[in-house]
């Protein structure tokens, strides 16, 4: 029988089925502390055994890393100095080519290029002394079209005029893959013009220009800005292209044959700050304020919130990644049909946080 509650306190019985419940559940909330300390522990653990417990000044060259939401997050939340590195820009590089073209001189131990821009030196250059290590983020690519154009789907870019930033940038590249998946020369389709980006919001106004084809933060911006009244065509972070990784990261084989250490620590601080990166999202665009040209914080936020971000594969999984754009190259004709895509994306690719992977760096063209 039920006491009945005289004194405000809960009956006997209902005392009975709570604590079982509420001794559970602080167990589950131990419980789940404990478990996550638990893989924490692990992630150290696992950490600390692929480093070589020193610390490492390296060189690396990356286009417009001060703008670049994931190299902020890496430097300015202590993710390279936690993995003791020292980490300098190799000044001057504007486009993927160039990043790669300074490992390839020896003016830096790394660079980070687009996947389009890496398997086109690759094939440039079989001996380029360079492995892809790391996938960095997403692609932002967006094909932005004039909106009284009226133009609905890709077949209508038929003789427009596309305005890009510079013929070695991976954003014609990409785009030229979406056309001829559509059946289109993209040679000879479109009419591509090469504006600088001063010049793009005049010729879009005076109809010079049909379209642009660029990636973020500039793209964002000519999309939101209300006088140029533009409509997004296509992108890539929605559909196929949303979980792959445009940019990489490659390290010379030097590095890897004499401070593989360094090497692990690089893709190590990197790959933490991009997995910080999702869940900190407001605190990322902080980070960013004042360092992209024309956006605050608060912009800068609401693009974050438009793309796909902590993209950042190694090992097996950017090998298929890579593989699956070598597949696309063939579509335009720089690699062969016969060449064996996964076979290549292995050559060039090398899993250094694998034991017994990282002094392994050997290339060349398979199949």
């Amino acid at each position: 029988m039920v006491d009945e509650n005289r004194e405000g306190r809960p009956p006997r019985l209902l005392r009975r089925a709570v604590m079982p419940l509420l001794v559970g559940a602080g167990c589950v909330v131990v419980g789940g502390q404990w478990l996550q300390s638990r893989q924490q522990a692990r992630i150290v653990r696992h950490d600390d055994a692929l480093l070589d417990g020193e610390a490492h000044d390296l060189t690396l060259s990356w286009p417009f890393a001060q703008a670049s939401t994931l190299y902020n997050v890496a430097l300015r939340q202590d993710f390279f100095s936690q993995f003791r590195l020292d980490v300098h820009l190799q000044p001057g590089a504007v486009t993927g080519r160039d990043a790669i073209a300074d490992l390839r001189a020896g003016r830096s131990m790394a660079a980070v290029a687009p996947v389009l821009s890496w398997l086109q030196a690759y094939q440039a250059d079989a001996d380029l002394p360079a492995r892809l290590v790391m996938g960095l983020q997403a692609g932002t690519f967006r094909l932005l079209v004039r909106r009284r154009l009226r133009i609905a789907k890709i077949e209508d870019l038929v003789g427009r005029r596309i305005a890009v930033l510079n013929a070695d940038m991976a954003d014609r590249l990409f785009f030229s893959v979406i056309l001829r998946r559509k059946g289109l020369n993209p040679d000879t389709a479109p009419d591509w013009v090469i504006l600088p980006p001063d010049q793009i919001d005049d010729a879009l106004v005076a109809g010079t220009v049909d379209a642009v084809a660029l990636h973020d933060p500039l793209a964002w911006q000519l999309l939101n800005n209300r006088t140029l009244d533009l409509v997004e065509l296509v992108n890539s972070v929605k559909g196929l292209y949303a979980e792959r990784t445009n940019l990489a990261l490659g390290v010379s084989t030097g590095l890897l044959a004499r401070t593989p250490g360094a090497a692990v620590a690089l893709v190590l601080a990197l790959s933490h700050a991009a997995h910080w990166l999702p869940a900190h999202m407001t605190e990322a665009a902080a980070l960013l304020d004042g360092r992209v040209d024309g956006m605050d914080q608060d912009t800068i936020l609401q693009m974050m919130r438009h793309e796909v971000l902590g993209v950042s594969p190694v090992g097996n999984d950017l090998k298929i990644q890579v593989a699956r754009y070598v597949d696309e190259l063939k579509l335009l004709g720089i690699f062969p049909d016969s060449l064996d895509s996964a076979g290549y994306a292995r050559a060039i690719s090398a899993d250094i946080l694998r034991h017994g992977q990282r002094g392994s760096h050997g290339a060349g063209q398979s199949g």
